[in-house]
């Protein structure tokens, strides 16, 4: 089955992220056997948002290839089971809208960058660090790693 299934917009450290297409067109396949039913979920888009380096603009591509498991024979008021239960099944319906949130979520690259080689910014200025250096002097070491400074002296040495 094909269907647009919306995603709320996700909040990452307090910045909002929306998915361009806001409800992209996903495939939903259901597959039952005498032990239960698999579901797979598979949908692309952007999460557009905040950079988490620059805070500019950025489109990180996802692309979400989900599965759950609903095993059959549960006894009904039995404790959920995180191998044997679907999170998102309730009797007989599907919450395809949160469990399409929780897959882009799980999807997600470990940073949310406007450009792979994003310099962030300048931690004294705020100046976009992209666009060169801003003239700040650089921060004054900072003391709790003196002890270190032999070592990492005798490893640019050898």
């Amino acid at each position: 089955m094909d269907a647009h299934v919306p995603v709320s917009e996700l909040v990452l450290g307090r910045e909002a992220y929306v998915m361009d297409p806001p409800a992209p067109l996903a495939r939903v396949d259901v597959s039952s056997s005498p032990s239960g039913r698999l579901f797979r979920l598979r949908l692309s888009g952007e999460l557009v948002g905040p950079c988490w380096r620059c805070l500019e603009p950025a489109r990180v591509p996802v692309e979400v290839d989900a599965r759950e498991f609903q095993a059959s024979g549960r006894p009904e008021g039995a404790p959920h089971d995180d191998d044997l239960d679907c999170a998102y099944l309730d009797g007989a319906e599907l919450d395809l809208a949160g469990w399409a949130r929780d897959a882009v979520v799980d999807a997600l690259p470990a940073t949310i960058l406007c450009a792979e080689d994003c310099a962030g910014l300048c931690p004294t200025c705020g100046a976009p660090l992209s666009d060169g250096p801003c003239g700040c002097p650089p921060p004054p070491a900072d003391a709790r790693w003196a002890a270190l400074a032999p070592l990492a002296e005798r490893l640019r040495e050898g």
